[in-house]
C-alpha cells in the first residue's frame, strides 16, 4: 500500500510538472515584436560633431550613368547576362506564384520573356529622367512573383519581380523598349531594371549636360508636398528625391522640374527640403526620420515602400552619402570592419567605441542597418525590417521601419540566441572615411 502510494505521488508530481512546462509554453506567442523605445526622433541621440560631404563625388556617382559610352557588340553581349538578371524570377519553379497564391501558367510567363525584347539590348543608349514616383522592375509587368506564400518570408511583400522605387527626377540610362512599348529596360545609378514608359522622359545629350550641373534641394520629408502655383499637388516627393532650384525664401523653395511635356515650375516648403547637401545635424534627422519611422516594410520598393537597404539608401543620400542598391555592396562602401569572429559583448563594444552615429551601417547577411548611437546605454539602430526567424521556421515580425536595440526578441522562448540581429552582425562599415 505503502508504495503504491509513493507511485502514486511521483507519478502525480511528473504530471503537474509536465502540465506546468507545457503551459509555459503552450501560451499564445505575439505574432509581433515588443518595441524597446518609444518610435518618435526625439530619443535621438544627439549629433556629434560637423560632417563635410563631398558632394561632387555624390553627384558624380548619382549622374554616372548620363556618362557611359555605348558598349561595342562584344562588350554588349557580356553586360546583357547581367543586366536580364531579373528574368531569371519568371524561369523558377520556386517562385512563381501570383497574388492568390496559384502558381502562373507557362503561357503567361512566357509572354512576359518574350516583352523583355532581349534582342533589342543597347539599341537606344540614351539618358533620361522620371518623371513620376516610379517602380524599377525585374521583370516587364506589374504581375507579382512570389515564392510559395505558404512559407514564412515568403508571398507579400516579397515580389521578386520587384527591384526599387525611384523618386521623381530619377537619372536613367534607356537601353531599349519592350515589344508592346509599355516598359523601358533602364539602368539608374546602381541596377538594371524595368520602368514604364509613361514615367520618364529621354533627354538629348545637351539638356542633361544643362540638369546635371544644376543647383540641387534634396527632400528630407518622405511624401513632402510638391505644389504649383495654385497650390495645387504636383506629386508627393519621397525622402532622397533631388530635384532642381532656383530660389528659396523662409517659407519655400521653387524651381523647375522636367515632366513629359519640359520644364515646369513647382514650390516645395522649406520645413520639407533642404539645400543638398542637407546638414547633418539634429533638426534635419529629426525631420527625415520622423517621416520613415514606422513606415510599412517594403521588399524591393514593393508599394512604394522601403526594404532594409532602400531605407539607408534613400536616408543617406540626404546627406550627400552615396550607397549602392543591396545589403552587401552597402557593407562595401566605406571603412569596413569584419566582426564575423567576435563575441556579442565584443561586437557590442567595438560597435560603441568606434562607430560614428548616423555614419555607420551595420550588416548582416541579408540586411543593412543604420547605427544612431545608443538611447538607454543600448546601441540604438534603426531599420526597416520584417522579422526574425523563429525556432520553427517561422516569423515574429516587425515589419516597418523601426529603431531597436540590436537584440530584440532575446527574452522570447521562440527566438534563439543565434538568430538575434547582434550574432549575426558579420560587418561594420564607417561611411564617408
Amino acid at each position: 500500500m505503502r508504495l503504491n502510494l509513493i507511485k502514486y505521488l511521483i507519478f502525480l508530481f511528473f504530471v503537474l510538472f509536465f502540465t506546468a512546462c507545457s503551459s509555459k509554453f503552450s501560451e499564445p506567442i505575439e505574432p509581433f515584436l515588443r518595441l524597446e523605445f518609444e518610435q518618435n526622433a526625439t530619443i535621438l541621440p544627439k549629433i556629434k560633431g560637423e560632417f563635410n560631404t563631398d558632394t561632387d563625388k555624390f553627384l558624380k556617382k548619382y549622374f554616372a550613368v548620363w556618362n557611359l559610352e555605348k558598349p561595342n557588340m562584344k562588350e554588349l553581349k557580356k553586360l546583357k547576362n547581367n543586366a536580364f538578371f531579373g528574368l531569371k524570377y519568371a524561369n523558377n519553379p520556386k517562385a512563381r506564384f501570383n497574388a492568390n497564391g496559384t502558381n502562373y501558367d507557362e503561357a503567361f510567363l512566357n509572354s512576359i520573356k518574350f516583352n523583355a525584347n532581349e534582342s533589342e539590348f543597347g539599341k537606344i543608349w540614351l539618358p533620361a529622367i522620371t518623371t513620376n514616383n516610379a517602380l524599377l522592375r525585374n521583370l516587364p509587368t506589374n504581375a507579382p512573383i512570389y515564392g510559395n506564400p505558404k512559407k514564412a518570408g515568403e508571398g507579400y511583400p516579397f515580389d521578386y519581380a520587384s527591384v526599387s522605387a525611384l523618386g521623381v527626377a530619377y537619372p536613367l540610362l534607356v537601353s531599349h523598349f519592350s515589344k508592346d512599348g509599355e516598359w523601358a529596360f533602364v539602368q539608374n545609378d546602381t541596377v538594371w531594371g524595368w520602368i514604364q514608359s509613361s514615367n520618364l522622359k529621354i533627354l538629348d545629350e545637351n539638356l542633361a549636360e544643362i540638369y546635371k550641373n544644376s543647383n540641387f534641394l534634396t527632400i528630407l520629408k518622405d511624401n513632402a508636398q510638391i505644389y504649383d502655383e495654385n497650390n495645387a499637388t504636383i506629386f508627393l516627393a519621397r525622402s532622397g528625391t533631388i530635384l532642381p532650384y532656383e530660389s528659396q525664401n523662409n517659407a519655400k523653395f521653387s524651381g523647375k522640374f522636367l515632366s513629359k511635356t519640359g520644364y515646369k515650375k513647382y514650390f516645395v516648403n522649406s520645413n520639407d527640403a533642404s539645400k543638398f547637401p542637407a546638414k547633418l545635424n539634429n533638426e534635419n534627422l529629426q525631420i527625415l526620420t520622423n517621416s520613415l519611422i514606422s513606415q510599412s516594410y517594403g521588399w524591393g520598393g514593393t508599394s512604394f515602400l522601403r526594404d532594409c537597404s532602400l531605407m539607408t539608401k534613400d536616408f543617406l543620400a540626404n546627406f550627400g552619402i552615396w550607397l549602392p542598391r543591396n545589403s552587401k555592396a552597402q557593407s562595401n562602401a566605406g571603412l569596413k570592419y569584419e566582426l564575423s569572429e567576435f563575441s556579442n559583448a565584443k561586437k557590442l563594444e567595438f560597435i560603441k567605441t568606434q562607430g560614428i552615429a548616423y555614419r555607420t551601417i551595420l550588416y548582416l547577411s541579408g540586411h543593412i542597418m543604420l547605427y544612431v548611437g545608443e538611447i538607454n546605454g543600448e546601441v540604438a539602430v534603426l531599420h526597416s525590417v520584417w522579422g526574425l526567424r523563429t525556432i520553427d521556421d517561422g516569423r515574429a515580425l516587425i515589419g516597418k521601419t523601426a529603431l531597436t536595440t540590436l537584440e530584440i526578441g532575446k527574452n522570447r522562448p521562440d527566438i534563439a540566441k543565434d538568430r538575434l540581429l547582434l550574432s549575426r552582425i558579420s560587418a561594420m562599415t564607417i561611411l564617408g572615411e
